[in-house]
């Protein structure tokens, strides 16, 4: 049996988180659901179209709808770039995800067994939340100031206004 050292997140899963814990706290609601919806399938989509892989079915309909509800969730924090901040979201959201496409949708999509659906996500959940934990305590602090400071001179619809300094 070979050790995994993944932590549970694939390269792609883990930018997207880092990129989503960064980037939608600077956004509004209903903006940030369509970016996280966006962000999502085009990690199934670009695979898809660069290299052929199989990789855009139903799932990926099903995991934007998902992931568009937790950058909802991270639309409402306050962007500070506290190392706690960045592993709430990404614990928070990663539960939030994985509950909705692994123990709620596989039964109703897949045909598995509700029981089986939520033994077999529990190992799956709580490897992704060791990685999310690392990503969120020691990447997105260190990635955060450079994206306040390329948003801070941003004025766009789907942002939160900058706080007026008088």
């Amino acid at each position: 049996m070979a050790l995994d050292f993944s932590l549970g997140i694939s390269w792609q899963f883990g930018a997207l988180a880092v990129l989503s814990m960064l980037l939608f706290p600077f956004f509004r609601g209903r903006y940030a659901f369509f970016a996280g919806a966006l962000c999502y399938s085009l990690v199934d989509i670009l695979p898809a179209v660069l290299f052929g892989a199989q990789s855009v079915g139903l799932w990926t309909l099903t995991g934007a709808l998902a992931w568009g509800l937790v950058a909802v969730l991270f639309s409402r924090q306050k962007p500070d770039g506290s190392p706690f901040t960045f592993a709430k979201l990404g614990i928070g959201g990663t539960l939030i995800f994985d509950a909705i496409t692994g123990v709620i949708l596989s039964p109703l999509i897949w045909g598995m067994p509700w029981g089986d659906a939520l033994a077999g996500q529990i190992p799956f959940t709580v490897k992704h939340l060791f990685g999310i934990a690392a990503v969120s305590i020691i990447l997105a602090p260190l990635l955060f100031p450079s994206v306040r400071r390329a948003l801070a001179g941003m004025e766009h619809a789907a942002l939160k206004p900058r706080p007026h300094v008088s």
